[in-house]
């Protein structure tokens, strides 16, 4: 066929439209997933060849043509378009909209005069470093080498989940499946995620020098526009064998995908908070099952939903019960309840004296609180004033060192008034606690000692945050200060202390998941401790010391924890029983967002009564969300479930085209939720 007798589909990263058709010039070649640019009404947009047809299907003249494409790369492979695709039906979104993004903006503007020689440098790729690895060989234990050797062995679409106490060597088994892989196929490359940009580098770092003859290339948010291009298309090309990413880097295009690696599945970070809101953990299931290759799910706490593929038979559990430091012992575990301890105190004396025992003996503490600032708010107690923030129902919060007030929700910063701004008054004082003012006590309680506090605020930079932990590892450091930061995936050798403060704000939250998660935040801090073979120590501050989840946490028995939560979501049918999507609308004033939802219910009955046993699906009541206006706009929310994802599914297909909003009133949609 002559490329004058095509006419090329295309789609483009416009919400809510569909692929469009362009003439292929008589002077250009194309074929399906070469990037192109189009003329989209009276813009240039990229979009990806998803089809290429003779003209006698459609009528030639009113067509416009294709501008330009990218020369010099290999169009994207047939696998990736069903990606994206699959991901586009999932989430309810168009093709475009999860397609387009998953590509590096280098390759989505138009190609200028020097678009060649700019390729050329994002091509250039540094040598594998054949360094001796710097991290010591590690001895296998039985079960690792029985987790390897099963993985090793299977055979096309294999979901594995590689449950291990913190600290049992995950990394290890990982890295032993890896060889084995790439030892395979001279062409196979391996996928590993991770859940924080801040575990990049170690990890990256560490799988370098178990690789040395490969060239390992990373994919995150903090990577600037041509590092971004540069991994993507060494992935893309086979050049790079290794791919180390967060979130996006799902989406990553790859010659010979043969292996895909998910650490520390359970975490939150997988699920995009914004555009399509896709799971990066179920879509690396569905793309290994696609590709009829194994996967490997990894945690210390593995979300309910894996744990209970695993419990069904879905998934093939894999246990690791042994540090992988075979004289390392798990902490043991303290509750510390705060009811008795004095108002005017920060710590309680049980922390202060775990603390100076610790220092003592020249080991690390790690203070760990899920909260950055000095203080969640201002308060006036002569009047009862609070530092509330303008555009949202949400208090902004007190940081010290910058002597001003932020709200972690819009952004919106304030100076601190110098008397309250209500009645007057001179005395405005800070309540409750943030990662600052725990790290002003502490300065205050040790001041010769080392401390350093890790949060958003202070270590902005990947840079600077990775020079921050290697000092910690280095041993310069006495007290580690930090939020989820810390809290994860380091392989601290001098922590023999941790101190988790605040999670009772978890453990009465109205979020049938906040327990998993608190569970789960407190296995992963406590296993920050004793992993060298320290003697180690976990304090915990709470007001609940016989709640049921400290029982399972003095065990390390996350199983017998997941197992009583599931049988509690089983009997309240939440998730994984059930399957859901939130419908979410904002509006300036609270009431159109309202209606909009209240119409959208009227359009879902609708469509029950025409459907057997109303589709299998139950529409809820509108309501405002917990936080219900963030910057300006005022939110509610409408939960839709379903008995299965088919149910679900093909119910949002029909019934989202027919909602109409009000004016002034956006809609979001999320399949699977994971807050509300």
């Amino acid at each position: 066929m002559e490329p004058e007798d095509l006419y090329a589909r295309v789609i483009t990263d416009v919400p809510l439209l569909s692929a469009l058709d362009y003439r292929v010039p008589p002077d250009m070649l194309l074929a399906v997933g070469d990037i192109v640019i189009v003329p989209v009404g009276n813009r240039k947009k990229a979009g990806v060849v998803i089809e290429l047809r003779p003209w006698t299907e459609i009528e030639k003249g009113r067509l416009k043509s294709v501008s330009k494409v990218k020369l010099g790369i290999p169009p994207l492979p047939a696998e990736w378009l069903r990606l994206t695709k699959f991901a586009s039906l999932y989430y309810c979104r168009s093709w475009g909209e999860v397609a387009l993004p998953a590509i590096p903006a280098f390759f989505r503007k138009s190609p200028g005069v020097r678009y060649q020689t700019s390729l050329e440098k994002v091509r250039e790729l540094p040598s594998a470093s054949g360094k001796n690895s710097a991290f010591p060989a590690l001895q296998l234990n039985d079960e690792q080498q029985d987790a390897v050797a099963r993985i090793s062995s299977s055979k096309g679409f294999s979901p594995f989940l590689l449950f291990g106490v913190t600290g049992s060597g995950k990394t290890e088994v990982y890295l032993r499946v890896m060889q084995k892989v790439l030892a395979q196929d001279p062409q196979n490359q391996v996928l590993l995620l991770v859940p924080e940009i801040n575990l990049t580098p170690q990890l990256e770092e560490r799988v370098a020098s178990h690789f040395p003859g490969e060239i390992v290339v990373t994919l995150n948010s903090e990577l600037s526009e041509r590092e971004r291009a540069r991994s993507w298309l060494a992935a893309h090309e086979g050049r790079s064998r290794i791919l180390v990413g967060t979130r996006m880097a799902a989406f990553a295009s790859f010659r010979q995908l043969a292996l895909i690696v998910v650490d520390e599945e359970h975490d939150l970070s997988y699920k995009a908070g914004d555009g399509s809101r896709y799971s990066a953990r179920d879509l690396s299931v569905k793309r290994a099952h696609d590709l009829q290759i194994p996967v490997i799910l990894g945690s210390a706490s593995p979300s309910l939903e894996s744990w209970a593929a695993a419990r069904q038979g879905r998934y093939c559990l894999l246990e690791l019960h042994r540090r992988a430091v075979s004289h390392a012992e798990p902490p043991e575990l303290e509750l510390v309840d705060v009811r008795s301890r004095k108002k005017e105190e920060i710590l309680s004396s049980e922390v202060r004296e775990a603390m100076d025992e610790t220092l003592g003996r020249h080991e690390q503490a790690l203070v760990f609180i899920n909260r950055r600032g000095f203080s969640p708010v201002l308060m006036c107690p002569a009047c009862g004033w609070k530092s509330e923030c303008p555009n949202c129902s949400a208090f902004m919060v007190y940081h010290k060192d910058s002597r001003s007030l932020v709200c972690h929700h819009c952004g919106h910063v304030e100076r601190i008034p110098e008397r309250c701004p209500s009645c007057g008054a001179a005395d405005i004082l800070p309540v409750g606690l943030g990662t600052q003012r725990i790290e002003e006590e502490i300065g205050r309680l040790w001041p010769n000692a080392r401390i350093l506090r890790i949060d958003r605020d202070n270590f902005k930079t990947k840079r600077a945050t990775d020079a921050a932990f290697r000092e910690v590892h280095e041993g310069k450091i006495d007290i580690l200060i930090g939020t989820q930061m810390i809290a994860k995936g380091h392989d601290f050798q001098h922590v023999s202390l941790v101190v988790i403060l605040n999670i009772d704000s978890q453990l009465v939250s109205t979020d049938i998941r906040s327990r998993e998660r608190a569970f789960a935040t407190m296995l992963q801090v406590s296993g920050r401790a004793g992993r060298s073979g320290l003697k180690s120590r976990v304090l915990v501050e709470t007001s609940f010391p016989s709640d049921v989840i400290f029982s399972y946490l003095a065990r390390q028995d996350y199983a017998g924890f997941a197992d009583f939560q599931l049988r509690m979501r089983k009997r309240d049918g939440a998730p994984p029983f059930v399957f859901q999507a939130l419908l979410t609308a904002e509006h300036r004033e609270l009431e159109p967002a309202l209606e909009t939802l209240l119409l959208a219910v009227e359009k879902g009955l609708e469509i029950q009564s025409r459907l057997p046993g109303g589709g299998g699906v139950a529409i809820y009541d509108p309501v405002p969300m917990t936080l219900v206006r963030v910057a300006n706009k005022n939110r509610a929310q409408l939960l839709v479930e379903g008995e299965s994802h088919k149910n679900l599914l093909s119910f949002l297909k029909e019934w989202l085209p027919a909602i109409e909003p009000l004016p002034g009133v956006g809609l979001s949609l999320e399949v699977d939720p994971q807050r509300f």
